[in-house]
């Protein structure tokens, strides 16, 4: 299977230990060998160096785990001329990949969105006669309707522009697969007929220390100590630090926390270019020193601190919520996309109204004030997590999928 992806480069994999999102696909041997296409990897290289140019790198990731970056140009000498030499640079990146799916006879073509990714495996799984199969990992209409603006605003300039490209995307798939049942309605109301989506759960895209019991993963008071911050009242939030993921939110919440005489310092794990906006706010609102950017963390320290941290605050994510619940964590989540099959108010956490950062810090506050209920939520979160994220049975309905689509492509 040929797979496009853009949300890690094999540096970030390697560094963060992350590379089960990429070996987790082979669904336990179903494929024999993954290729993933990061299409503009070298994006993320410095403006001034030379690895931002040239031809796609091949990377072993694993046995069975090929990861190809594309460049975002293919001359250095042309980098005066970004549109020319990014079109070079991905006519000379689709000429591999074509290559590498007749050499390798791949017989399945998957992105993981209906927008760049997906114009580039429309485009490869056309050429070849494929089936493909698009990935949706969120709700990009709920999130546009409260920013105004595109999810890849470096690629599409128009809200309008980006809608038509997902619907082109996601109309053409011979089948869609959502993480759950609100990002499959937005699926639907774009014209995908319901017979042709499949639900897609994350649990075998894991890390492996997420699902080990909390009291056996290691001290993780040990890296709040190293942070600090220990014997602390501590919020976590994992997250790419953009706006359109809300972070911000929580920096609010602490503000009205302190005005109440309540301190709580927020710890953010992750990086993203909303991170100087982020350090401005804080420091306008006077709780600087309440915010700790932890930077990215490989996933065994996630996977300790979650336990111990007095809360989990999830504005809007996806597969970091599965890792607070794993880790039995109290959790504070807006009402938004998947949110509401993990957190029941009063029963696994606290699910307030989506876009309330004063709601956030009040259900914070209860949290802290109730710390042995919040406790015996996050152990009701994990039992729930453990039983809708179980990696064997994402497995099994993944291959029932992939067979499903197979046998398709043959009739």
């Amino acid at each position: 299977m040929l797979v496009f992806d853009t949300a890690y480069t094999y540096k970030i994999m390697i560094e963060r230990k992350v590379a089960v999102i990429v070996t987790g696909r082979d669904l336990g041997g179903y494929f024999d060998h993954i290729w993933t296409c990061h299409p503009v990897a070298s994006l993320l290289e410095a403006e001034d160096s030379p690895e931002r140019f040239g031809r796609p790198v091949v990377h072993e990731l694993a046995p069975g785990h090929t990861v190809i970056e594309g460049r975002i140009g293919r001359y250095r000498w042309l980098a005066w001329c970004p549109p020319l030499n990014f079109l070079l640079a991905q006519i000379d990146l689709i000429d591999l990949l074509l290559r590498v799916v007749d050499e390798q006879k791949i017989r399945i073509v998957r992105a993981e969105d209906p927008h760049y990714n997906g114009i580039l495996a429309w485009l490869v799984s056309r050429l070849r006669k494929l089936p493909l199969m698009i990935g949706v990992w969120g709700n990009p209409g709920a999130v546009r309707r409260v920013t105004g603006v595109p999810l890849t605003p470096r690629l599409f300039r128009r809200v309008r522009v980006e809608e038509i490209v997902e619907r082109f995307v996601l109309r053409r798939a011979d089948r869609v697969m959502a993480q759950n049942e609100d990002n499959r309605g937005f699926v639907v109301a774009a014209g995908v007929p319901h017979d042709r989506t499949t639900i897609f759960r994350i649990g075998n895209v894991l890390h492996e220390s997420h699902f080990t019991a909390p009291t056996a993963r290691g001290d993780g008071r040990m890296e709040l100590a190293a942070l600090g911050v220990a014997d602390q009242d501590t919020i976590l939030t994992i997250s790419r630090l953009q706006e359109l993921k809300l972070v911000h939110h929580v920096i609010l919440a602490v503000k009205r926390l302190k005005d109440r005489g309540r301190r709580v310092t927020a710890l953010f794990v992750g990086e993203g270019p909303f991170r100087a906006e982020m350090e401005t706010l804080a420091a306008s609102l006077g709780v600087s020193d309440q915010i700790l950017f932890c930077g990215n963390r490989e996933q065994p320290w996630l996977a300790r601190v979650i336990p111990v941290v007095s809360a989990v605050v999830s504005p809007l994510t996806g597969r970091a919520l599965g890792e607070a619940a794993l880790g039995g964590a109290p959790v504070v989540a807006y009402d938004i996309d998947w949110h509401s099959e993990l957190i029941e108010t009063g029963e696994t956490g606290e699910l307030v109204p989506y876009l309330d950062h004063d709601a956030m810090a009040d259900a914070i506050e209860r949290l802290l004030n109730d710390p042995e209920t919040a406790r015996r939520m996050g152990c009701e979160l994990r039992g729930r997590a453990m039983n809708m994220l179980d990696p064997a049975a994402a497995d099994r309905a993944q291959i029932a999928a992939y067979q499903a689509l197979l046998a398709d492509s043959v009739e």
